[in-house]
Parts: structure tokens; C-alpha cells; sequence
């Protein structure tokens, strides 16, 4: 990566050396539907340079020597611009967007300021404005003046948009498992082991040329959501020459130079690029399975010298140093990004555009938290208090290569790659009521993830046959995760007695217990594959389109959980390796040290049973068929998108359940989704939206394997449930939307949807331990609401306030479900289901100071997070809940002399507890302390 960057760089200076003019370049779009305009004419006023728009509206007119230019376009059956004040400088190129209007009257020509001119916003709004779905979005000119590091953080300002943990999206109040994620069209595989659901927080928000959130369904969109569809789309063709260096240093008030409060370990020295997972692997020659492990262990206890030896070699194969916790000065964060945008002509009609980008941040953080764990009866299973202290590093890049052949054909070639590692230490301190025990507990997990992802594509327009557009894709993205040795430590003693030293009680089994003294691995591979073609065909006014696409992908998970027990032969006083008190504890990694594997003192075991490990797979056949027609009735302007799709998909999984009995699930289903949608402009700057359609959740890959891992964050267990099957999701939308000048927009919405066999995430009662699955609620639910969206530029109250834009969207929801249980029914609210969301946003504009300023404000109302079984519980209401929390967010930044800008931003101002409730006992909080940013960055044209 650094020598493509190093390349990549000296060859964008060379180009920009060699550059002796500058060049105008835009786009030429429709003022009422938002379409590009092919054919238009673009001159420049008093000479004889000009250019034609291309089928995308695109045009570029170079070779002109630095001054000021008026530009006049003209196009049959619109009016003719006039852009005047086009500032051209040397080696630069100057963008301008136009928007052209249907003529009424002969000879009119419209002359506006190109300082004045906001086309950019109105070609964006006339672009929604003329969407066959109901879709919001963020563009990447709103996402430079927010503090948003990554796209999670830019999402949540999307009407109807809540973001959860930091990284994941719920869409109008409904669950992260009911959304589905593409990058530049194509899927994106779950990034997590335990759910269905893609991390946002591990793509920068920098990369992205937009983020839409669509969320009614027309059958050229995938079928497998119903929340919302969340497309992100990278930077396409760049527009002028640049190399843009940027920086950022943060402090965050909880953490960043607090004397020895950071919890840590000696980790690796490649943890800094993300790449430490190597040097934390167990040793290679240790034995294949726990059934070596047992037999190995038994010869070495009754005096077999071999296997004596063997022991004590593969104990102190392991990496034990790594055992040893510090306690150090958290520094500051830091991120630093190159981006090398360059357009390059070949001769007069050609041209090759390229967009690199390499990215390296890291973060330390803490979060002080409580946890507690309900029996059946509403007694207290666990209560304990402490904090995890987190490293985190995240390293990648892009990669986009364009190819545009004339007027009529463009070929793409579309590269991310990104690799993160998040590192925590984790303490926690309190009782285990129902084990009658006082607990000291420590966690230490590293987690290494990449995402790959690569698309080639073309986009050719066929004059010949009526100007129908062909488009197609390949593409295949990789998603690895890493998790080596999570390593769990648990001090103990009776709670009745207050003298004794906390202690490790090792488990009497053979195997051990991997919660008391354990080492877990676990590796998991995606691999996604698609093909898919889409045709265009204009007929008359109307258009046909068509197509499909071949997806096929493939998950495989391994881990294996070791554990250290005490060898039956061991005749010392085990305490004195393994004791604490109160104030501290004795050095784990002396107590683990290599000297002390033996036959007769410490010995590595292994508690892995064949479900933890499994295979799977998704194919994934579409097809589909769909019209879009526009007519008048009674002179108003309305529009019909209607048409089905077919999809065939086949997922199997290969794994265990807890008894070592096969489970080979196979589900093969065939679903048409149809889809009617009808737009009603009953002016030029409303439309009424109505829409129904049918969408589907297939369970995840994760959700079918009946794989269980003990989360010792969370304090429980979650386990996979083969025998679910898919939902299906009626659909209903109503929208009326008005854009009332350029970059303002007020839209009303209403939605209503039915979910049969809707998937939710359960908690299972034990007076042990605390277990999530997944499971069908057997209940038809609703989930119904209202969306309220407002963009409004403020000078209309008075001039001085004319720089400021105030924005609103918000959503009231509500949803219900009856569950029958065991005899016992269940009413309540659908899981993940917010009754509400707001996001408000205060934005300063003064283009002329090169200033921003930007307020926000975020919230969200009580949801169910975990479905508690009413019945398994004795107490009403068993579901576990999180509960409302209020964020604020400032954001301030300043340009100087056109290419340096200098931003300032405070995240999480309120810096609010996260809760988690059931039965009415907090059983989960968080707090992570504010974080302030301090970012700076230069533009070389």
C-alpha cells in the first residue's frame, strides 16, 4: 500500500506539473425530474470552445487560460443558461452544475451568477424528487462539515435513522438484522460473528461520495429488507486534479492522559498496523482435539515420562508473556488521510479517471459499565462493576479506476480495503449471587477484521436501439475475522467469607472451564461473489427495465476454546500461584509462567466441541421485470413503477449441536415480490408518493449454526437455532413531499408493515448463566409510523440569518406483536423497535469567510434489545430494554486561502449513560466520556 501511494502520488504531481490551463467541467441535468441531459450544448461565450454533455449530463471544456468565463447551454425543447463569474485558474478545474428548465416562450434565456448559484443542491433534491422510491440520504459535501470519522456517525443524521453501539443502523426504529448493506451495488457480508449486521464504523466516512437509506422497495433492488436498504456509494469520476492531505489529533475526557488508569497487556509490536493476530496464535504441534487432549493429559498424570514432557511443551508453547496486565497513560488519538484525485484525457472525447485513498487512525477508549443478570424469579444472578479499556486501530484504502469511451460507454473498476483491529481489557468486580460467590474477573481480546472488496463494471448506452442503457457488474469481497487468544480470568471466593484472598477455583472436569482460566481462538472467513445485468429501455416517455443477478456466498467459522487445569497430581498450595486481594491481584503472567507446566502443576486442556466450529453457504438467483410510466390525469402530472421480482436462494449449513449430533439444515425457497408504486406531482415542486410492495428476511448464516460463545463483556452466552426459517414483509408506504427552493425540502411519510415469522433476538432464563438466541415470534406483527423531515434555510426570517440552515426529521413508530409461548401469550412491542427518533441539526454556512458551524442532536425512545419468554420468567415483563439516550454533537471548521481548512469538533457533549432494563433493574450501563477533535487539512491542486 505505501509504495501504490508513493507511485500514485508522484504521478498525480507530474500530471498537475504539466498542466498549463484550466478547464470548466459539470453537469447538465433536467429541473423537474433530476435526469441527466445528453446532447446539450455547453459554449463558452466569445470564443469557440465549448463541449457536448455525455449520457450522464457530464461535460468538460479545457484549455482555457485563467480568467473569468460565462458559459451559455442550451438544449432543444429548454430554456437557455447563461452562467456568468466562472473563475478559471492554471492547473485547476472549475465545476459548475446546471439545471435547465422546460421552455414556455421562444428565444427565453435565463442569466444567472455562477457565485450565486446553488445547482449542486437542487440537482441532488430534483434527484430524490425523481426516485421511484421513498429514499433519504447524506451527499458528500454535508458529510466534509460534520465530525463523522466513519459512516455509522453519518448515517445517524438520515431522517429515520438511529445508530446503536456506535456501528450499527436501525432504519424507522426496526432492527440492524432487518436492513441489508450494499457498497456500490453490491452486498456486504456481516462483519460480526454473533448477528447479522455490518459494522459501519470500520468504513471512513471520507471514502464516501454519498450515503442513501431507501427505504420502500421496486423490484430492481434487493429483496431481503424491510427497514431500510443502506447504499453506499464511493467516489466515482474525480473532477479536477487534487492531492489532499488531511489530520487529526482527539482527546476524550475519560481516558487521554489519565495517569496509570488504562487497563493493558503486552500485546504485539504489529498491533499499531492492525496486523498483531499472528504473533497471539497457539502453538501449531499441540494436539488436534480434545480427545488427544484428554488422553495426552491422562498418560502424563499416571507417570508416562513422554507424555510428561509433551505437556509441559505445550504449555509453555503458548504465548503466557501476554498474560502480564499493565496499567499505563492512555495518549492521544490520532488519523491521518491521503486522497489523489486525476482526470487524465486521452485525445478529445476519451478520458481515464483515477481516486486513491489511504487511511490510518487510532483511538484509545474506556467505558465505565455495570452488569447484572436476572434469574426467573427477578433475583439477581450476577452484579458486578468495572471497565474495559480499548485500542483500537483501523488502516485501508481505495482504489477507483474509470475508463469513459466516447459519449456512450464507461467501464469502472472499484477497490476498498480496510483492516481494523479493536484490543480490550476488561475488569469487573462483585458478586455471583447464585454461585453464593464474590468475583474478580479479567478479560483480554483482540479482534482483527478485513474487508476486501472489488468491482468491475460498464455502463454503455445503444443509440441504435432507441438509446437503451446496458449496465453490469461482477464483483467479490472477502471479509475476514480474527479473534486469537481471548484470554478469561476469574478469581473467586465463598461471599460469606470476607478474609480469604480471591482465588482461581479450576474446574474438577478433565476439560476445564474457559470462563475460570481459558484461551479462546476463532477465525471466521465470508467470501461473496455476484454477476448481475440491468437493461434500460425508453419507450416513448415510459421505460422498461430489466434484469438479474447471481449471488453466491460461502462462511466458514472454526474455534477452538483450551483452558489451564490443575493437575490431580499437583500437592502444593495452588492459592499461593493463583490469589488476590481486594486492592490486587498476584501477576498472571508469573503464575502462568512457563516454569509451571507440568504433569504435576498446570496443564493445557481443551473444552471445544464439534458445534463450535461450522459451514455454510448462500446461492441466490434473481430476476426481475419492471415499468416506469409517467402520464397526466385531470392535468396532473403522475407516474407509475410497478413490476415483480423473483428470487431463488438455497442456504445450507454443515455443523453440531451441544449433543455431537449432525445438523444439516437446508432451506430452498422460491419468492415473487411484487412492487406498485405511484408518484402524483400535483405541482412542479410536490409529489404524493404511494406505495406497496412485499420484501422478505432470510436468517443469517450465524443465526442457523447452533455455534454457543460465552460473551464475557456482555456476561452470556449467544447461540445460533437451525430450525429458523425466513419473514415475509408486507410493505405500505404514503409520502408528500415539496421542495420549496433549492437545497429545502419538507416531506410527511406514513408506513405501515405486517411481519409473519418475524426473527428476533431472545433470552433464555438459567440459574447459571445468562443465554441469548434467535428464534421466529409464531405472532403476526405490525410495525407502523409516521416521518416528519424539514430543510430550511433561515434568512426568510431575517436577513442576517441567511447563512443558517435549520434541519428536523423525525419519526414517531409504533409496532405490536401477540406471541403465544408455551400456553402463555405475550403482547408487546416488536424487538429492535424504537417508539421514536429525532435528529435536529443548527448549520452555519459563510462561504465568503470560508466558516461552518454545525449543532446536532440525536435521540431515540425505549426499545426492546434482548425478547425475554413470558412464562420461562416469573415476573411480567422479561424483555430486556435499552433506554433513551441523548447525544449532542458541535462541529467547527474555517478555510484559509481556498486549500487549507481547519476543523474543531466535540462529540457526545451530554455524554449520557447507555442503560440497559429488565423487570425494572439496570442491568447493563455505559459511559464513555467526551471526545473533542482537532483536524487539519491541505488541498494541493
Amino acid at each position: 500500500m505505501k509504495h501504490i501511494l508513493t507511485s500514485l502520488l508522484f504521478c498525480a504531481s507530474v500530471i498537475a506539473a504539466s498542466a498549463q490551463t484550466g478547464s470548466i467541467e459539470g453537469k447538465v441535468t433536467d429541473a423537474e425530474t433530476g435526469e441527466a441531459l445528453r446532447g446539450a450544448s455547453v459554449g463558452v461565450v466569445d470564443t469557440k470552445k465549448g463541449a457536448y454533455s455525455d449520457t450522464k449530463g457530464t461535460f468538460r471544456i479545457k484549455k482555457l487560460a485563467a480568467g473569468t468565463y460565462k458559459l451559455r447551454v442550451t438544449f432543444i425543447g429548454y430554456e437557455t443558461k447563461v452562467v456568468e463569474g466562472i473563475v478559471v485558474k492554471d492547473d485547476a478545474a472549475s465545476p459548475v452544475t446546471i439545471v435547465l428548465g422546460a421552455s414556455v416562450k421562444v428565444n427565453k434565456e435565463v442569466v444567472v451568477q455562477a457565485s450565486r448559484v446553488n445547482d449542486n443542491a437542487a440537482a441532488l433534491l430534483a434527484e430524490r424528487k425523481n426516485a421511484a422510491q421513498v429514499s433519504d440520504g447524506i451527499g458528500r459535501e454535508e458529510i466534509s462539515k460534520l465530525p463523522d470519522s466513519d459512516a455509522g456517525q453519518s448515517l445517524k443524521r438520515v431522517s429515520g435513522v438511529t445508530l446503536v453501539e456506535g456501528k450499527y443502523v436501525y432504519v424507522r426504529g426496526v432492527s440492524e438484522r432487518y436492513s441489508n448493506t450494499t457498497l456500490n451495488g453490491a452486498s456486504l457480508s456481516s462483519t460480526e460473528p454473533d448477528k447479522k449486521a455490518f459494522a459501519f464504523d470500520m468504513f471512513p466516512a471520507e471514502l464516501l461520495e454519498n450515503a442513501n437509506v431507501t427505504k420502500s422497495f421496486t423490484p430492481d433492488l434487493p429483496g431481503n429488507f424491510s427497514g431500510g436498504l443502506v447504499q453506499l456509494n464511493t467516489i466515482d469520476f474525480p473532477s479536477a486534479y487534487s492531492v489532499k492531505v488531511s489530520g487529526s489529533q482527539s482527546i476524550n475526557d475519560y481516558v487521554t492522559f489519565h495517569q496509570g488508569e488504562f487497563l493493558s497487556y503486552t500485546g504485539s509490536s504489529k498491533d499499531w498496523s492492525a496486523n498483531g493476530a499472528g504473533d497471539r496464535s497457539y502453538p501449531a504441534d499441540i494436539p488436534a482435539n480434545r480427545e488427544e487432549f484428554l488422553n495426552l493429559n491422562s498418560k502424563a498424570q499416571v507417570g508416562d515420562v513422554d507424555a510428561a514432557n509433551r505437556v509441559a511443551e505445550i504449555g509453555s508453547g503458548f504465548p503466557n508473556s501476554q498474560w502480564k496486565t499493565n496499567y499505563e497513560t492512555a495518549p492521544m488519538n490520532g488519523g491521518l488521510g491521503v486522497t489523489v484525485s486525476a482526470p487524465i484525457e486521452i485525445g478529445e472525447t476519451d478520458a481515464f479517471g483515477i481516486v486513491a485513498n489511504v487511511n490510518y487512525g487510532n483511538t484509545y477508549s474506556m467505558n465505565r459499565m455495570t452488569r447484572s443478570g436476572l434469574q426467573a424469579d427477578r433475583s439477581l444472578q450476577f452484579s458486578k462493576s468495572g471497565y474495559t479499556a480499548a485500542r483500537s486501530s483501523n488502516m485501508g484504502g481505495l482504489l477507483n479506476l474509470a475508463y469513459r469511451l466516447g459519449e456512450s460507454t464507461t467501464f469502472s473498476f472499484k477497490n476498498v480495503y480496510n483492516r481494523s483491529m479493536d484490543d480490550e481489557s476488561l475488569e469487573l468486580y462483585g458478586e455471583s449471587y447464585s454461585q453464593a460467590q464474590t468475583r474478580r474477573e479479567f478479560g483480554f481480546n483482540y479482534v482483527q477484521k478485513e474487508l476486501l472488496t472489488s468491482q468491475l463494471g460498464g455502463e454503455h448506452t445503444v443509440g441504435s436501439f432507441n438509446n437503451a442503457v446496458v449496465n453490469w457488474k461482477l464483483g467479490y469481497s472477502e471479509t475476514q475475522r480474527d479473534e486469537p487468544d481471548y484470554r478469561r480470568l476469574q478469581y473467586s471466593r465463598q461471599s460469606t467469607d470476607t478474609q480469604s484472598p480471591l482465588a482461581i477455583n479450576f474446574s474438577p472436569s478433565p476439560t476445564g472451564d474457559g470462563t475460570t482460566a481459558g484461551r479462546f481462538y476463532s477465525d471466521m472467513s465470508e467470501y461473496y461473489r455476484i454477476a448481475s445485468a440491468n437493461v434500460t429501455l425508453p419507450v416513448e416517455a415510459s421505460k422498461i427495465k430489466f434484469g438479474g443477478l447471481y449471488e453466491f456466498r460461502n462462511r466458514d467459522f472454526t474455534a477452538r476454546s483450551f483452558t489451564v487445569i490443575q493437575s490431580r497430581n499437583y500437592a502444593g498450595d495452588i492459592d499461593g500461584l493463583f490469589n488476590t486481594s481486594e486492592q490486587g491481584q498476584v501477576d498472571p503472567s508469573a503464575a502462568f509462567a512457563d516454569s509451571n507446566y507440568s504433569a504435576d502443576r498446570l496443564m493445557m486442556s481443551e473444552e471445544t466441541r464439534l458445534s463450535d466450529a461450522y459451514t455454510a453457504s448462500e446461492r441466490l438467483g434473481a430476476a426481475y421485470l419492471m415499468a416506469d410510466i409517467p402520464f397526466d390525469l385531470a392535468s396532473v402530472k403522475m407516474r407509475f413503477i410497478g413490476g415483480a421480482r423473483i428470487e431463488s436462494s438455497l442456504q445450507q449449513l454443515n455443523s453440531f449441536d451441544a449433543q455431537d449430533q449432525a445438523v444439516n439444515p437446508v432451506v430452498d425457497v422460491t419468492d415473487v415480490l411484487p412492487s406498485l408504486n405511484l408518484v402524483i406531482s400535483p405541482a412542479e415542486d410536490m409529489n404524493i408518493r404511494l406505495g406497496a410492495s412485499q420484501t422478505l428476511a432470510r436468517p443469517s448464516l450465524r443465526e442457523f449454526a447452533p455455534f454457543s460463545f460465552y460473551n464475557f463483556q456482555i456476561q452470556a452466552v449467544t447461540t445460533g437455532n437451525p430450525n429458523l426459517t425466513r419473514a415475509l414483509i408486507q410493505n405500505y408506504d404514503v409520502r408528500w413531499e415539496v421542495f420549496p427552493n433549492a437545497g429545502e425540502v419538507i416531506s410527511v411519510s406514513a408506513f405501515y408493515k405486517t411481519f409473519t415469522n418475524a426473527i428476533e433476538e431472545t433470552i433464555l432464563p438459567s440459574t447459571s448463566e445468562v443465554i441469548y438466541s434467535f428464534q421466529n415470534a409464531n405472532g403476526q406483527a405490525q410495525n407502523y409510523g409516521i416521518e416528519f423531515e424539514a430543510r430550511k434555510q433561515l434568512g426568510f426570517i431575517a436577513s442576517f440569518l441567511t447563512p443558517f440552515t435549520f434541519s428536523i426529521n423525525a419519526a414517531v413508530i409504533n409496532s405490536h406483536i401477540v406471541v403465544n409461548q408455551g400456553g402463555v401469550t405475550d403482547e408487546r412491542t416488536m424487538w429492535g423497535q424504537s417508539p421514536y427518533t429525532v435528529n435536529i441539526g443548527l448549520f452555519y454556512t459563510n462561504f465568503s469567510t470560508g466558516s461552518s458551524i454545525n449543532l446536532g442532536y440525536n435521540t431515540y425512545g425505549r426499545r426492546i434489545i434482548k425478547v425475554g419468554q413470558r412464562g420461562a420468567f416469573q415476573f411480567d415483563d422479561p424483555h430486556v430494554y435499552e433506554m433513551p439516550r441523548q447525544m449532542v454533537d458541535l462541529s467547527l471548521s474555517q478555510n484559509l486561502g481556498g486549500n487549507l481548512e481547519l476543523k474543531f469538533a466535540i462529540r457526545d457533549i451530554l455524554n449520557q449513560p447507555l442503560y440497559w432494563e429488565q423487570g425494572g433493574v439496570n442491568i447493563q450501563s455505559n459511559i464513555r466520556g467526551r471526545t473533542y477533535t482537532f483536524g487539519i487539512g491541505y488541498r494541493f491542486n
